[in-house]
């Protein structure tokens, strides 16, 4: 089964202009064409009729002592950034498991895509909110800094730099559409906050959704078959199971992680 393109390590490099203003890394163009020569191949959902479709319900678990998020805990509050309020990288309710990333595996064929594109990821006390969040490919991401005090936030896909995006004060919205433009999973940091952090899952199909508070999670108008049925956490790491839909029915799957030691 296909699976997204996995996030290495940021490239750290001196930054350029492109002709909006936004200062990006000179490696950014020949790091989008890249990733898109990469993904071309694989981009081949079709829409179909799905009369007869299912839906899948579940919840996510996670199991053992969740460990602290050292790197905020480490960052001393300057009145601003307060990320050391976090101290996991687990959100949720007791072992109930928010913000995790669920998907199916390798379905090419189904449901129409979504026409809503546009996302939102907001920095605020040097936390980026959403922590985490899924996305289709080819749409449109506001970058916004609610924080009086100079961001540089970096964008990146399997170790290259996608976009660079600074921002100065506390109000400003810089929109682009490099960052989501193919499917994979997107880092996000920022090069002056170490403990700013969130990740991006970007799909080429609709099937696709992020556990709520409660860990809980839908997915609808699925064609009958059988599926593999992948859940991702950035903590916690990967996780799958096999699960079959029937026509018109619901079928149902709780998938737990273990806390790490």
């Amino acid at each position: 089964m296909r699976r997204p393109l996995a996030v290495l390590i940021a490239v750290w490099v001196a930054a350029g202009c492109e002709a909006d203003g936004q200062r990006v890394s000179p490696d950014v163009p020949a790091a989008r064409a890249h990733i898109a020569r990469a993904v071309q191949q694989d981009s081949v959902y079709r829409v179909v009729a799905v009369a007869d479709g299912g839906r899948i319900t579940g919840r996510v678990l996670v199991h053992g002592h969740v460990r602290r998020d050292s790197v905020a805990a480490a960052m001393p509050d300057t009145g601003v950034c307060k990320a050391s309020r976090r101290v996991t990288l687990v959100e949720g309710s007791g072992d109930r498991v928010a913000g995790a990333v669920v998907w199916l595996e390798g379905i090419h064929a189904g449901k129409p895509l979504p026409s809503l594109r546009r996302y939102d990821l907001a920095t605020r006390h040097c936390e980026a909110r959403p922590m985490t969040q899924a996305a289709i490919a080819g749409g449109m991401l506001d970058v916004q800094n609610r924080d009086p005090v100079a961001h540089r936030t970096r964008f990146t896909m399997a170790g290259a730099t996608l976009d660079v995006v600074d921002q100065s004060d506390a109000g400003q919205v810089v929109p682009t559409a490099a960052v989501i433009a193919h499917p994979g999973l997107v880092a996000v940091r920022c090069d002056a906050h170490p403990a700013t952090r969130a990740w991006i899952r970007v799909f080429d199909h609709p099937y696709f959704t992020v556990t709520t508070r409660d860990g809980s999670f839908t997915i609808d108008s699925v064609p009958p078959g059988t599926y593999t049925l992948a859940v991702w956490q950035p903590s916690l790491g990967e996780r799958d199971t096999t699960i079959q839909v029937a026509a018109r029915q619901s079928a149902s799957a709780t998938v737990a992680f273990t806390a790490a030691p």
